[in-house]
């Protein structure tokens, strides 16, 4: 892409998305990081109000009275836009989809262009936010956008009862079909993720007291490449058997994946993957057609399991005899 071009197309990504950071532009520009600061003085000569910030994780931000022209869209952005659509309904997790389809149906009505069907997308069945949910979502992202306090009712993951904790709210997350609050605890000193649901959130309020937020703050510092998890990876090394084998190599699980077929009935996996609970999930669901060759301590922790569930039915089928 030349100069031009990238010029162009970094004033529709700053109009689009607000502040972006260098290292993201010249990323999403595909380019020397270098050549960032001479868009930005190209775009100044043109007339466009561009606002920099330094530091770490300085960047710029094109300003709200910048007068901006109108861009069409080409037939396949446009076919991307419906086939979005088509996808978020079909996912039930989606809170915002009727404003989205409001949002489409207003972007799809500006342009002459025509384009196919949209695709057909399997509903997602058993994702279900309730109301109760849903409005502490809703209290929790009015909170973020003016900077205050909430209070919730929590329980985490280990604990026996419900305790009341004050965060600083910075980013609601999404994964796989699941809400949580990325916020700062008071109580803990430090980021923590709180899940929405009604086992672990009985209640959110908002509190008059505000924060300033952490200018330093970037969301890549407190989640993984692939989920929520982060530094906590393990480096995986198996030998996956017959159908299993071929599934896995059709849908590789984890990043920085390696396959080789031994023959046609073994297959060499070797990848990342992060967080422990998806990872044993993962090899658990294999069963017998996988053989863990590293890590050693999921190798043992999987071995232990076995034994239990093997422990527990053998002690079933005797108190039935």
């Amino acid at each position: 892409m030349g100069k031009s071009a990238n010029c162009i197309r970094m004033l529709l990504l700053l109009k689009a998305r607000g502040f972006l950071t260098k290292e993201e532009l010249a990323q999403l520009l595909e380019t020397n990081i270098r050549n960032i600061s001479e868009y930005r003085k190209e775009l100044e000569e043109a007339g466009y109000r561009i606002e920099s910030t330094t530091g770490k994780y300085g960047g710029y931000r094109l300003l709200p009275n910048s007068l901006f022209p109108v861009v069409s869209l080409r037939k396949d952005e446009l076919q991307a836009v419906k086939e979005a659509q088509s996808y978020l309904k079909s996912h039930g997790d989606f809170l915002l989809y009727s404003e989205f389809e409001n949002a489409c149906d207003k972007l799809l009505a500006s342009t002459a262009i025509s384009s196919k069907e949209k695709g057909f997308y399997m509903e997602t069945k058993g994702v279900h936010v309730s109301k109760h949910i849903k409005d502490m979502i809703q209290r929790m992202e009015m909170a973020r956008d003016d900077h205050r306090v909430i209070s919730i009712l929590y329980k985490s993951m280990h604990a026996n009862s419900f305790s009341s904790v004050r965060v600083h709210p910075y980013e609601l997350l999404n994964d796989k079909g699941s809400y949580y609050c990325l916020g700062y605890s008071l109580k803990a000193k430090d980021f923590r993720k709180f899940k929405f649901s009604e086992e672990r959130m009985q209640d959110l309020r908002i509190l008059e007291a505000s924060f300033q937020r952490d200018p330093s703050f970037h969301i890549k510092d407190h989640i993984g490449q692939m989920g929520l998890m982060k530094n906590e990876y393990y480096k995986l090394d198996l030998h996956i058997y017959k159908e299993s084998a071929l599934l896995v190599s059709e849908k590789p699980a984890g990043y920085d994946v390696v396959m080789e077929w031994i023959d046609e009935n073994t297959l060499h996996y070797q990848a990342i993957m992060e967080g422990k609970i998806p990872t044993m999930q993962f090899l658990l669901s294999l069963g017998n057609h996988v053989r863990i060759l590293k890590p050693a301590e999921l190798k043992k922790e999987i071995l232990k399991i076995v034994q239990d569930m093997a422990g527990m039915y053998q002690n079933e089928n005797r108190s039935v005899l």
